[in-house]
């Protein structure tokens, strides 16, 4: 996903369930070697789920992270991060916060929750693959 995604493509995307957008996720980040975040003013988007968790938001495109940048994240912007960085110091230093990863979140709200060293694990496996 290294030339900008056409809006027909983000809009079929996010019309996937949540588990089909994981896989999405783990094979795109791995195929580029890249995740994005929001970054606002105050620093990185965090949100806390259903249960309490404190969750951050990752996809596999600038175009998926800007889709989301409305209301509450209207000063925030789409910020890359190596995935070397993302599974070394992010995932890993989550996991020591005790924190999760809100991966491929939609505009309607709905995205897969998962402890950081599972999607450590899956981003591994499919390197592998």
């Amino acid at each position: 996903m290294s030339s900008p995604l056409p809006a027909h493509a983000v809009a079929s995307a996010f019309k996937l369930s949540a588990a089909d957008r994981y896989t999405l996720f783990l094979s795109e980040v791995t195929a580029h070697a890249q995740v994005w975040t929001l970054k606002g003013a105050d620093g990185f988007v965090a949100f806390k789920d259903d249960d309490g968790h404190e969750c951050f938001p990752f996809w596999p495109a600038a175009e998926f992270a800007t889709a989301l940048v409305d209301r509450d994240w209207a000063d925030c912007r789409a910020e890359p991060l190596a995935l070397e960085i993302f599974k070394e110091r992010w995932l890993k230093g989550m996991a020591r916060d005790q924190r999760q990863v809100a991966v491929f979140p939609a505009p309607d709200g709905t995205s897969i929750v998962l402890e950081p060293l599972t999607v450590l694990e899956d981003l591994i496996e499919e390197a592998q693959q």
